[in-house]
């Protein structure tokens, strides 16, 4: 014989509390991947930028490769931690986030390019990559 269980309406209430909770707890364990690597990128990158400025010879070599060296444990990480799901997830969210990211980044290399040894377009230009990456990251943590 089939017999439905009858739910009273508060423990259908509290059934839904439940799920919103295990929702809001699965979508903050997915996106902190993404705001611990668009923090580190903006991080590397803009330490990396304003290092490489401000540096000639092999202090600017040593600047450089440790600025790829972080950027890519930055890349490896996050695709290694995003195992099973799309690493950049295809959304254009993540696309404006990499799009401003680079926008800025290009922006320092043009000015370290450009005007090498002039230290504060330097660090305009460094602190621009890390406000953009900081605000990416700080939009990805809203609920």
């Amino acid at each position: 014989m089939d017999t439905t269980p009858t739910i009273t309406a508060t423990e259908a209430q509290l059934l839904l509390d439940r799920a919103d909770r295990l929702s809001r707890s699965a979508h903050n364990a997915t996106r902190w991947p993404y705001i611990s690597f668009i923090l580190a990128l903006g991080v590397a990158t803009s330490m990396g930028t304003l290092a490489m400025g401000m540096t000639t010879g092999d202090a600017f070599g040593l600047a450089y490769f440790g600025t790829l060296t972080a950027t890519f444990a930055v890349l490896m990480f996050f695709m290694i931690s995003i195992r099973g799901r799309s690493a950049f997830s295809r959304s254009r969210r993540w696309t404006a986030y990499i799009a401003s990211w680079f926008v800025t980044y290009a922006a320092a290399l043009t000015v370290m390019i450009g005007a090498h040894g002039a230290v504060v377009p330097q660090a305009i230009t460094s602190g621009l990559i890390l406000a953009v990456s900081v605000g990416c990251a700080a939009r990805e943590a809203r609920p």
